[in-house]
């Protein structure tokens, strides 16, 4: 311990003071422990243990070779975009544990700017100020407007959003979420109405059950169409394209956010190749990372 016996002494004691009872038994040919001292010594060890534990693991987070690291998703991303990059940063980081967060689009911003998600996925033009904010551009593609086969437009090559002005549109809103009717909202704008909402589901595939039972008409991006479209007419609209952007903070609090988001830009880049970015339906999938 390179202590002086007489200094190591006088701390022993000052110790026993501060804890209120001795350490060890002293005679003058031994020094062993008190029963209070073993307790106090099996006790300290363990808890020297767990701090050697949580230094080592406190390192690997700020190393970004371990710790958490929270996703808000979104279901405007391509569905094979954001769980093959987890696997693959996975892979890389076996030691970090991915959380995914459910978030409206309005609140992943105030998310990022309080900690609570490390990376988010938006579309552009929810962004606003972005002076913090670090971007990459993952995904462009059309918005189609989603009619049942009986529908008198079907059939239609294309269809402006002015001439769906009176009809009922399928919200999605699982009682909680009002992004969807928002996003329909500000879609329509431009067009000069808003839309009239009737039936409302959870997910994408109730979203087609309910315009192929003549519920009403939807707008989405074109990849979340069903492979399996029977009794939809999907037609392509005069909206502009979606664009979808991953965002975190530049000043991130977490080395994982450049760890990620390399695997991201990798993934991004590959799923823009001719012959891997399409979806089942064979669609391209247009991405580039800026």
């Amino acid at each position: 311990m390179r202590v002086a016996q007489p200094s190591l002494s006088r701390q022993i004691r000052d110790l026993e003071h501060e804890l209120g009872f001795p350490l060890f038994v002293r005679t003058t040919t031994s020094v062993r422990l008190t029963d209070a001292g073993g307790h106090f010594y099996q006790a300290a060890q363990k808890l020297l243990a767990q701090l050697s534990i949580a230094i080592t693991s406190a390192q690997e987070v700020s190393n970004g070779r371990g710790g958490d690291f929270n996703i808000a998703s979104d279901w405007r991303i391509p569905m094979n975009l954001v769980p093959e990059t987890v696997r693959k940063f996975r892979l890389r980081h076996p030691k970090v544990t991915v959380h995914f967060a459910d978030l409206q689009i309005a609140d992943q911003i105030e998310a990022l700017r309080t900690g609570k998600i490390h990376l988010g996925f938006v579309p552009e033009m929810a962004i606003g100020a972005r002076e913090d904010l670090g971007l990459m551009h993952v995904y462009t593609g059309p918005l189609v407007a989603l009619l049942s086969s009986a529908h008198l437009l079907a059939g239609r090559k294309e269809v402006s959003l002015r001439e769906l002005a009176g009809e009922t549109w399928v919200n999605v809103d699982d009682g909680t979420r009002t992004d969807f009717r928002t996003f329909l909202t500000q879609m329509c704008r431009p067009a000069g109405f808003t839309p009239k909402m009737g039936r409302s589901t959870t997910s994408a595939g109730g979203i087609a059950s309910l315009v192929a039972a003549g519920e009403g008409i939807a707008l989405v991006p074109q990849f979340v169409v069903p492979n399996d479209s029977g009794g939809l007419c999907m037609m392509p609209t005069d909206c502009p394209p979606m664009e979808m952007y991953a965002v975190w903070l530049k000043r991130a609090p977490s080395p994982l956010v450049e760890r990620f988001t390399e695997v991201l830009r990798g993934e991004v880049k590959r799923l823009s190749q001719p012959t891997a970015g399409k979806n089942p339906r064979g669609r391209k999938t247009q991405a580039d990372p800026v």
